[in-house]
């Protein structure tokens, strides 16, 4: 018969190696099952290969194991009852076949399985993630899925230190830094050149206006291109989304201490395991502090994070999942430095990139609420359904002095000041089924599923009033009379959304890859006044289809393309005519290569793109400038490519390189239409990138336990804005990384330190964009050091 190979990489349990080297137990956790899942589910958790008759196993189940078990005890509690026997061979290889009454004991062709790299283990280190859920919202290899999926393994952000969300999403290709504010309330990022804010998911859900804690990461899944498919209404370039770290039936706690420049000190705490003997219930519980100075006159930064879970396995079919999470964030919002002032000479001299025209009283303190349910029953081993309800409520309180308007050629720069205060809710949940069956060859992975989303936002805000000049190079704070403006303003805003999906993943002859879906959505959005009058509405109902095929003609290479339409964002305000605005759109084609080597450890993308957006609101000219149009529209293509994994068991390497010419298509001349004109470039987008990053473990040559990694990461110069009237110098960054790791006993201490920016380029980040105001301009952080110490047992 066909014989079935899995090759997968081994994982070690160190741990337990540790406690149990001298009898060679190990601690197990298998579920009751079919008896070739459970028998994956040894080899993932022992490291041993199974060899065994693919025909011994079918229609046989196998008792839950769990505790301390030598290997050979562990396959003999399995298949007991199977009509099976073992043998182990020198190499550890263990070979199950049935008994010798068996008919089929030498006929039977065998299937040999190898323990796989579990991607949630805490000790994990590889940088080659196999599988992916963001871009189907199913389990499914990323070699096998005709889309773009790059992610962010655990293994990359602890060896780069990662503490924000744009530092870690440097090593993805197709990503640009965007305008935040510094450390404002949204994480602002361009993905093939179109802005992506408030399109950030965790766990598949969307958190809008939250900054994001990399404390409960386990990685970061970065879908490319449109995906209002799965997701419903969204920017076109991409989807981030944070896979969070889940409860573990195996012991692990961990403590880290961070500590770097500019006063910077970070506290990491991890801590799961069973709570119930059998492990029926399991926790998680996730903490962070932080405390920057920052490199930024008068803007420091604090946060205090705590993400509590709870599995528990109501019975072995069915399991409910409890999340919360609570942020507690005092910042000031940056409004940079006006770094087209001193190219053009407006300003003389260079500006300190320290300076902020913030005062040390400004504030932008967040403090919110998540929780979230999810209750998955499997109904046999092809179909299941999972239904999941989440809620986020979050309190945004701010009082910003900004710099917007250039007074002489000395460096006097004019200053506003505004307080706000923002009061966010949101709701989302989803029920999904999903199913596998056969018709004929053809092998059908199907998703059904609808969501609904609704969020209300009260914003409140004081009237805007001048606030003294600052000088650039001779700043004099200390003004504070402003503080006591009352909030007058008030605009409510309401989003709703429902969706309906399907897709069927149909795969033949294991070569040919199809990818078929489609959505439709109803999507409302309101804003309202203080006396609750109705100031802009939008109904809009949408159907965005998704149609991909992979072909992969060796076992190492695929070759796909893909087409999918975009649902995106609405357009507030009436046209000249009054009627309402059609909302953005976008479509995007693609089609790329994706390799595979070293059984699964090195991976590579290769994507070409072209990608349209429509319906882009524009101002029109005089002298009907009080009025706009939806006659704005853009064109981002490019080239990404993708490069990570192990080269060997201790060279990790992770590269990107991305070309993307993105422009106005059309627009106009007005000077604040937002838009720009035809063949103008978009803000902030480089078009050419690159970056790599890699470590080396020197205990292959002897040194045991030290570890060290390097990274450059260059990017072209920008636009500074959309009417292409100043442009950002392109840079080169480099960043290098030591790290030390020893056992203690039961324990293992990691010590590690990091330099960011090791040359002290300076630099411009990110740029705000538009032309109403000086143009704010975010600088880089110079050198920074961070150190570290962690814990783990």
């Amino acid at each position: 018969m066909t014989l079935t190979i899995k090759r997968l990489a081994t994982a070690i349990a160190l741990i337990s190696a540790q406690a149990y080297a001298e009898d060679d137990k190990r601690h197990f956790d298998i579920p009751a099952q079919s008896l070739a899942s459970a028998l994956q589910q040894l080899a993932n958790q022992s490291g041993r290969a199974m060899l065994y008759a693919e025909q011994s196993a079918a229609g046989k189940t196998s008792p839950a194991l769990q505790g301390e078990f030598s290997v050979e005890e562990a396959v003999r509690q399995l298949i007991n009852g199977s009509g099976l026997t073992y043998s182990i061979g020198a190499d550890g290889t263990v070979t199950l076949k049935p008994a010798p009454s068996g008919s089929d004991a030498t006929t039977l062709g065998a299937v040999l399985v190898k323990g796989t790299s579990d991607p949630s283990d805490p000790y994990n280190k590889d940088y080659a993630v196999s599988n992916a859920v963001t871009g189907t919202k199913t389990d499914t290899p990323l070699f096998d899925t005709p889309i773009s999926v790059q992610v962010l393994p655990k293994a990359v952000i602890d060896d780069q230190q990662a503490i924000g969300l744009e530092n870690a999403l440097k090593n993805v290709s197709g990503v640009a830094k965007g305008w935040g504010f510094g450390n404002d309330k949204d994480e602002n990022l361009y993905i093939r050149g179109f802005a992506n804010t408030n399109n950030i998911y965790r766990d598949g859900v969307l958190t809008p206006n939250t900054p994001i804690s990399l404390a409960n990461a386990e990685r970061i899944e970065v879908l490319k291109g449109p995906s209002a498919m799965l997701y419903g209404r969204a920017q076109p370039g991409g989807l981030v989304n944070i896979v969070t770290k889940r409860p573990r039936t195996d012991a692990y706690y961990s403590l880290q201490q961070q500590f770097g420049s500019f006063d910077t000190y970070r506290t990491l705490l991890d801590a799961t395991n069973k709570i119930t003997a059998d492990g029926a219930l399991a926790y998680r519980l996730n903490y962070e502090h932080l405390d920057s100075a920052t490199f930024r006159d008068n803007h420091p930064v604090t946060r205090d994070f705590v993400a509590p879970s709870l599995s528990w396995n109501i019975t072995d079919h069915t399991r409910l999942d409890l999340d919360f999470m609570y942020q507690n964030i005092k910042d000031v919002a940056d409004s940079g430095i006006p770094y087209s002032l001193q190219q053009s000479g407006a300003i003389p001299g260079k500006i300190p990139f320290h300076f902020s025209g913030n005062e040390p009283t400004d504030f932008a303190n967040k403090e919110a609420y998540t929780g979230g349910l999810t209750l998955t029953h499997e109904f046999n081993q092809d179909w299941k359904v999972r239904a999941k309800y989440s809620t986020h409520n979050q309190t945004f309180l701010t009082a910003q002095t900004s710099s917007n308007e250039n007074t002489d050629l000395l460096g006097n720069l004019a200053r506003g000041f505004i307080k706000t205060s923002d009061d966010f809710q949101n709701h989302y949940g989803t029920v999904d089924i999903t199913g596998h069956f056969e018709t004929g060859a053809l092998k059908h992975a199907v998703l059904l599923g609808a969501d609904y989303y609704h969020s209300k936002n009260r914003n409140l805000f004081s009237a805007y009033a001048t606030a003294p000049n600052i000088n650039i190079f001779n700043p004099q704070y200390g003004y504070t009379e402003l503080l006591g403006l009352p909030l007058g303003g008030q605009n409510d805003t309401v989003n709703e959304w429902y969706g309906i999906y399907i897709q069927d993943q149909i795969s033949l002859w294991n070569q040919w890859h199809l990818l078929l879906g489609g959505r439709f959505d109803n999507a409302m959005h309101s804003n309202y006044d203080a006396q609750g009058v109705s100031t802009n509405h939008t109904d809009d109902d949408n159907f965005s289809p998704r149609i991909g095929l992979l072909y992969q003609p060796v076992p190492w290479l695929g070759a796909y393309v893909n087409y999918v339409n975009g649902f995106n964002a609405f357009n507030a305000g009436r046209p000249i005519d009054g009627s309402a605005f059609a909302p953005e759109k976008s479509k995007e084609m693609e089609f790329g290569l994706k390799g595979e080597w070293l059984d699964g450890q090195l991976r590579a993308n290769l994507a070409f793109f072209e990608l349209t957006k429509s319906n882009i609101k524009s101002q029109l000219p005089a002298p009907n400038n009080s009025f706009y149009a939806t006659i704005g529209a853009a064109r981002s293509r490019g080239i990404e490519f993708d490069l990570q994994g192990q080269l060997t068991d201790y060279w990790n390497i992770i590269g990107t390189y991305t070309y993307i010419g993105a422009v106005v298509t059309s627009g106009n001349e007005s000077p604040f239409s937002g838009v720009g004109k035809a063949g103008n470039r978009l803000e902030n987008i480089p078009r050419n990138t690159a970056s790599l990053w890699s470590t080396y473990d020197f205990s292959g040559l002897g040194a045991q336990g030290f570890s060290a990694g390097a990274g450059v990461y260059v990017v072209d110069k920008r636009s500074g804005d959309v009417d292409n009237s100043f442009e950002i110098p392109g840079y080169t960054r480099v960043d290098t990384m030591l790290k030390y790791q020893h056992k203690a006993g039961p324990s293992r201490i990691t010590w590690q330190f990091n330099i960011e920016n090791l040359l002290n380029k300076e630099y411009i980040a990110s740029s705000n964009g538009y032309g109403n105001f000086i143009y704010q301009t975010m600088p880089s952080a110079p050198r920074t050091f961070l150190g570290s110490v962690k814990v783990e047992f």
